[in-house]
């Protein structure tokens, strides 16, 4: 009697056991599907990224090379990423991401360039108009050579056409609108769904820089696997606080009568200590480029009689909003910035309406005539004088800025 009870108990648990649902497969979550296993790779063994190779490699998006290797901290070219960007569109789009193979005559990347040309193609193929990232992208294609070295920028813009191509919208875990160095919406689209995290606490995205293998598949396998993306909020950048060491309100220069804040002028100063020479030239060439690039087209509008429009000031009120943050300025100055430049296009019409054949040079002229007596009014205040210039371009060397 004993034995069947206990047999009884043992199939009764066995068949609630049948009933439970089982627990998902490795992969079962992720955007595109587990195609294969991944290599035990030669080189892979406590490297950073050893994870995220696993999983572009199980995903089919990337693979080793031919000894057994994966390069983590090889070269990704241009050839590469249309191979893996065109991969990733066919699995996306219910595909296994097999390729064709190169006809006779062809390199190995030619279907690869052929086939994500083609998917990226539909977003014009319908009638619409093609976006302007969807016309740059598919230029990248034929411009970047295959052999060449793949910058972040690149690698991002292709991502997103890509993932915009396939018709997927990836769900948003950050809330970021901008960061030091970029504000291409395409980039910060990644930023948002945790696939881009930055190379610095304040989420840098260093576009210029090349990317290697290992990154690639850092930023693939967030693309892949939804558990490995990150949400974070990058820490605000702030050129007058972190670069100058004075508040954004505190007043630098005064041109025309008018003050010129911290705020205003931080990025003309530290743009124009990057461009070489001694500090004090530097100090001098910033205080000509704001009274002959940024500050005329308002005294010289003023002086005319124009004013913006309510609409001009929205508009110039919402771009400061939608950059604030961007190179490290506030809102006050790209708003001053796009202030200018709706003056200036006001105004260069309003002068060739006035004379079509000499109407513009007229322009020309007074602008310059005003730009001159703003530079022989301009005077430094002594929170300027007393910057030490050498420190601040050496932070600012370290800054998440990229210089011209």
């Amino acid at each position: 009697m004993r034995k069947r009870r206990v047999f009884a108990l043992f199939l009764s648990l066995a068949l609630l056991l049948c009933t439970l649902p089982a627990a998902a497969a490795a992969g079962d979550d992720w955007l595109v599907p587990k195609v294969r296993e991944a290599p035990a790779f030669t080189d892979m063994a406590g490297v950073w990224c050893a994870d995220a190779v696993d999983t572009v490699c199980q995903a089919g998006l990337m693979q080793g090379r031919s000894d057994g290797s994966f390069g983590p901290s090889g070269q990704l070219t241009g050839a590469h990423i249309a191979t893996i960007c065109a991969r990733l569109h066919d699995l996306l789009t219910g595909g296994d991401g097999a390729l064709p193979e190169p006809a006779e005559g062809q390199e190995w990347y030619d279907p690869a360039y052929a086939s994500l040309s083609q998917a990226l193609d539909r977003l014009g193929a319908a009638g619409g108009t093609p976006t302007a990232l969807h016309a740059q992208t598919l230029d990248l294609l034929e411009d970047v050579p295959p052999d060449g070295a793949v910058r972040r920028q690149t690698f991002a813009a292709l991502l997103a056409e890509t993932l915009q191509a396939a018709d997927v919208a990836l769900p948003a875990v950050n809330q970021i609108s901008v960061v030091p160095d970029c504000k291409d919406p395409a980039v910060l689209s990644l930023y948002n769904a945790g696939i881009l995290t930055g190379s610095d606490q304040y989420g840098s995205f260093r576009g210029s820089e090349y990317l290697n293998r290992g990154q690639a598949a850092a930023i693939l396998a967030r693309l892949a696997d939804p558990a490995q993306r990150v949400a974070f909020s990058p820490v605000p950048f702030d050129l007058c606080a972190d670069v100058l060491g004075v508040d954004g309100d505190t007043v630098l220069l005064t041109v025309g009568g008018e003050s010129v804040t911290a705020e205003l002028f931080a990025y003309d100063l530290c743009d124009s200590l990057h461009r070489g020479g001694g500090t004090q030239a530097a100090l001098e060439d910033a205080i000509r480029n704001w009274c002959f690039y940024d500050a005329p087209f308002r005294v010289l509008a003023e002086e005319i009689g124009m004013g913006l429009t309510a609409e001009e000031q929205a508009q110039a009120a919402q771009a400061g909003r939608n950059r604030a943050g961007y190179l490290g300025v506030g809102a006050a100055y790209w708003q001053y910035k796009q202030t200018g430049v709706i003056l200036n296009g006001n105004m260069r019409m309003l002068y060739w309406q006035k004379d079509w054949k000499t109407g513009e040079a007229t322009y020309h002229q007074e602008l310059e005539a005003v730009s001159q007596a703003l530079l022989e009014s301009a005077e430094p205040t002594a929170a300027l004088t007393s910057l030490n210039l050498e420190a601040i371009k050496a932070k600012s060397e370290n800054s998440p800025i990229c210089w011209s």
